[in-house]
């Protein structure tokens, strides 16, 4: 059983202070319009929205529709940890491409290296 935006409980969302999701219910409806409700509803009542996109390649449909799927909820979020070599298209991780990624509403980007801990 999917969750449906009728589903969720608006009051409880409205009370967090910090909203933490992924990506995986970007996959398929109704989860997906669950997913947007609940970071509206947590957003417009100033909560802090945490996003770790936790790519899971394999459940979804191409790799072309996880990255527009990712990316289309990326401006939304205060923090964000992420592993960047799937959304860059490269392995050479370093400041300038981690800032590529950057938005004016963001406050940390914390980029995940591995076994090397991660960038902030």
């Amino acid at each position: 059983m999917l969750l449906k935006p009728g589903e969720l409980n608006l009051e409880l969302i409205r009370l967090g202070k910090v909203f933490h999701y992924g990506s995986i219910s970007l996959i398929v409806e109704p989860c997906r319009s669950a997913h947007l409700k609940a970071m509206k509803v947590a957003k417009d009542a100033a909560a802090l929205l945490s996003y770790d996109p936790n790519l899971r390649l394999p459940l979804w449909l191409s790799p072309e529709e996880a990255r527009e799927q990712i990316m289309s909820i990326w401006d939304k979020a205060d923090v964000i940890e992420v592993e960047l070599e799937f959304l860059i298209g490269s392995d050479r991780i370093n400041d300038e491409s981690a800032m590529s990624l950057w938005h004016p509403n963001l406050k940390l980007l914390l980029v995940t290296l591995g076994e090397k801990g991660c960038r902030y």
